[in-house]
C-alpha cells in the first residue's frame, strides 16, 4: 500500500515508500527521465565551483 503521505516521485509526484527499489522516483521511466533532464542540461548547479569542491577524497 502507498503512503498518502511523506515522499513523492521527484519526477511526476506520485506517492511511493521510502523503501521502495528505485526511490526517490516511483519508476524506472522517472529515473531515466530525470537523468536525461541532467544530461540536456535542464538542471544546474546553483553555485560556482570551489577548489575543495575538487579534492580527491580517500
Amino acid at each position: 500500500m502507498l503512503p498518502t503521505t511523506g515522499p513523492r516521485c521527484r519526477t511526476c509526484g506520485k506517492a511511493i515508500a521510502s523503501d521502495f527499489p528505485t526511490a526517490p522516483f516511483c519508476s524506472q521511466r522517472c529515473r531515466m527521465a530525470d537523468l536525461g533532464r541532467w544530461f540536456a542540461g535542464e538542471y544546474r548547479i546553483s553555485r560556482e565551483i570551489q577548489d575543495s569542491d575538487l579534492e580527491a577524497g580517500d
